[in-house]
């Protein structure tokens, strides 16, 4: 046997003595189990702090993401260079989740109950959803939850983190959407940025027509309706959804909440080429979150299409 042989063969490690370890996020991420809640809900909050420092005399902002288990980990982590180099303000990043969600699965029941503005069951056995009842049993919570987010979720963060009490961020993608859309129209006072990817506006019958369904009655019923401040709603949709009638949603919602004209209320709708449902968020919301800062004082220019005007 050769020398360089014999070498490599004295070097060759054990591979039995090389175990696995848990897996730790490259950032730091605090996890608080809040008592039940007036919904009877125990939620859990993911909480990533900022990045870097917020500006001298200034507090971070703060992200709160519905679908905690699905969008708040890529996304806490894949925007760091926008929060690095200020195209974003310093800010805590907030999952919403669930306590009976530890074992890292999502249930359907939890989204079912808190996204959807009303009860919905199918009118027959041969309706879409008449054997999913993981997606209409126990829907209509979206009322129940909010108070939740306004009397429990906001008190928490803000009496633990120094956090700027004017300037919140609410993410939500297709159900979870839904519900950020319903927010941004019921409790229009709790947030004044919305990222909203692809929502659900079909919810509570895709078979009826578009003026008949839960949030589209919801902006009319409150088309008189002004925002006391500024407030902007960023809305992002895969081309390739219009199969599902998606995008031209979309485009009525926006054109719905356009005719208020108040001039606190701007509305940016993106069609993203080549994305579909299952592949659309981590490009909505990269253009999502640095849209919703775009022309702002003392922040870094971006090459973001997106104007407020």
């Amino acid at each position: 046997m050769s020398i360089l042989v014999l070498t490599l063969f004295l070097q060759t490690p054990n591979f039995d003595t090389i175990k696995p370890k848990a897996f730790e996020y490259p950032y730091k991420v605090e996890v608080f189990d809040l008592p039940q809640a007036a919904n009877g809900v125990k939620y859990r909050l993911f909480v990533r702090p900022p990045l870097r420092k917020p500006a001298p005399e200034s507090q971070a902002s703060s992200f709160y993401f519905f679908d905690a288990l699905r969008n708040f980990t890529p996304a806490a982590a894949m925007s760091y260079n926008y929060e690095f180099f200020n195209y974003i303000p310093a800010a805590y990043f907030i999952g919403i989740g669930y306590t009976n969600e530890a074992d890292g699965i999502t249930k359907e029941s939890n989204r079912t109950r808190d996204y959807t503005p009303t009860s919905f069951k199918p009118p027959n056995n041969q309706h879409f959803l008449a054997n999913s009842p993981q997606d209409w049993k126990g829907s209509g919570g979206a009322a129940a939850f909010f108070e939740v987010i306004q009397d429990l979720i906001i008190p928490f963060i803000e009496s633990k983190y120094n956090v700027c009490k004017t300037d919140r961020v609410l993410i939500g993608k297709s159900t979870s959407g839904l519900g950020a859309l319903y927010g941004a129209l019921a409790k229009p006072e709790l947030f004044n940025r919305y990222l909203v990817v692809s929502p659900a506006i079909w919810w509570d019958d895709w078979l009826k027509p578009r003026h008949q369904r839960a949030v589209m009655e919801l902006a009319d019923s409150t088309k008189t309706q002004k925002m006391g401040r500024e407030t902007r709603i960023y809305l992002a949709v895969g081309q390739a959804e219009e199969r599902l009638r998606l995008v031209t949603d979309l485009y009525v919602f926006a054109d719905t909440l356009r005719q208020r004209q108040d001039k606190n209320l701007k509305i940016a709708l993106e069609v993203l080429p080549g994305e579909q449902h299952e592949s659309v968020f981590p490009s909505a919301f990269m253009r999502g979150i640095v849209a919703l800062y775009a022309d702002e004082p003392n922040r870094r220019s971006s090459a973001s299409p997106v104007t407020w005007d």
